[in-house]
């Protein structure tokens, strides 16, 4: 009587897998791409402060100087295409330096009609003292 009851749960298992597998790769990679979003965020803003930094005790005709500064921050961190603008407010005796950047999405094909490219983008004022 008990075998009559028994089932066959050989596939059970594969079958499982196969449906949780996708999500669980799903989930991986969205934590790759959000790591990846905030290191080059991260990135930015470093150069971005550097930059400033720079400028706060360089005149304002060395505006090239300092985007090339971050332009050297930005290349060793494998960063290309970003736009650097380097302010000097006289008046208020401050310089802003913005670094922007259009963040990609790794997986590329059939989620960037979706997602499409991430702005983000840094920005630092410093006072002055030239």
């Amino acid at each position: 009587m008990r075998k009559l009851f028994v089932r066959d749960k050989e596939g059970q298992s594969l079958i499982e897998f196969a449906l949780v597998l996708p999500i669980l790769l799903l989930v991986l990679f969205a934590i790759v791409e959000f790591g990846l979003a905030i290191m080059t965020a991260n990135i930015l803003h470093t150069a971005s402060r550097e930059g400033a930094r720079l400028a706060a005790v360089k005149t304002e005709a060395d505006s090239i100087l300092v985007q090339n500064r971050v332009q050297e921050i930005l290349v060793a961190a494998n960063i290309t295409d970003a736009s650097i603008s380097v302010i000097y407010d006289l008046d208020n005796h401050t310089v802003s330096v913005t670094v922007s950047k259009d963040f990609v999405i790794f997986s590329g094909g059939p989620l960037d009609p979706v997602v499409g490219p991430i702005p983000l983008s840094a920005y630092t004022v410093m006072r002055y003292e030239g």
